[in-house]
């Protein structure tokens, strides 16, 4: 099972909800969170991607989300999705992502599919 920390799942790196994406909520316009460094614009103070996507990983981590979803398919659904739980919504895009480019026919589905070979 997973705890409230959203660290279920295993190697995603510790989830979108660390200390760099509190850093990067609260250091102001100085230092854009990974989202906006990525995507090389200017991190505004209600940025939607700050909470998820810090400066240290974050970049790295929305490369995966943007390169499968692309930057305003994620904004709109995290816009959709109540502030409570788009922490877990982005770790499930995250996942979904890194899941999509290792296996681009399948996606997590390969998972699901190996885990129940596994139980049977």
């Amino acid at each position: 099972m997973t705890d409230s920390k959203g660290g279920g799942g295993g190697g995603g790196g510790g989830g979108p909800r660390g200390d760099a994406g509190k850093r990067a909520a609260s250091a102001g316009p100085s230092a854009p969170c990974g989202a906006c460094k990525f995507l090389r614009r200017k991190c505004v103070s209600g940025c939607l991607f700050a909470p998820h996507f810090g400066t240290e990983q974050g970049a790295a981590r929305f490369a995966a989300v943007h390169k499968v979803f692309g930057a305003s398919n994620v904004s709109k659904l995290l816009a959709h999705v109540p502030a409570g739980r788009r922490g877990d919504a982005v770790l499930t895009i995250c996942y979904e992502a890194q899941a999509r480019l290792a296996d681009p026919v399948y996606g997590c589905v390969s998972t699901i599919l190996a885990l129940q070979q596994q139980v049977l």
